[in-house]
This record gives structure tokens, sequence and C-alpha cells, in this order.
């Protein structure tokens, strides 16, 4: 083929460019603002209040597990996928827990986790 025809191999390069490239440009989710974390396990339901501040795929801010203890937390959103951590003090020893899950446009499907002596289970957050 003669004159400024395209050839098959030059769209085929630019097809799987593009592929590559959307691949890696997923849509970030933005969590920051208040989220109520409600916890569904054997021993009932506790609801906790996190604060989220985002910085691209960074995460930190707080959460207020009651009886005035207000924890800082860290994580990371990955897409639509979650996960943060915060320590929660103990005589005993520093107690960690690490909530993950997949957000949902104002909510968050959190999966199965153990909450130290909350109990095991589900967990949800909801945007306030």
């Amino acid at each position: 083929m003669t004159g400024h025809g395209v050839s098959g191999a030059a769209v085929a390069v630019v097809i799987v460019t593009a592929s590559f490239l959307g691949y890696g440009l997923r849509a970030q989710v933005e969590v920051g603002g208040v989220w109520e974390i409600t916890l569904d396990t054997q021993t009932g339901q506790t609801v906790w209040t996190a604060t989220f501040e985002q910085d691209g795929e960074t995460l930190s801010g707080e959460v207020d597990i009651g009886d005035r203890m207000i924890l800082t937390l860290e994580g990371t959103v990955e897409g639509a996928a979650i996960e943060f951590e915060f320590v929660v003090p103990d005589l005993d020893g520093d107690l960690p827990i690490t909530l993950s899950g997949q957000i949902e446009g104002p909510t968050i499907r959190g999966d199965e986790g153990s909450f130290i002596w909350y109990g095991a289970g589900r967990w949800t957050g909801t945007k306030q």
C-alpha cells in the first residue's frame, strides 16, 4: 500500500497501547469525609465514626470507637478497594484492627474480619 494509508500493524499497536494505558487508569474513588462504620458480630452491633482524609491512594484520619477513644488511622484506596488500620491501646499490649472492603458509592461493603474484643464478623460503612 502506498500513500498515507495506515497499516494493520500500526492499528494493532495503537489498540494494544490504549488497552494497557486504560488498565492503569482506573477511576480513583474518593472517600474523604465522615463515615458511620457498623460492625455486625456475634457480640452484637457496634457503631464507630471514621473521618477519612485522602491524598490519591493514601488514606489517613481518625476513628472514634466510643468511650472517648479517638484513634489515628492509616490506609489505602486502590480503585474501589479500601483498607485501613488503627491501633487500640490495651494494658496487655496494643491491638491493631484492620478493616478492608469494597467502596460502592456512598457505602462500603466490608470484608469479614476479627475486631478484638468486639468479636468477628462483617462490617459496613455509610457516608454521612
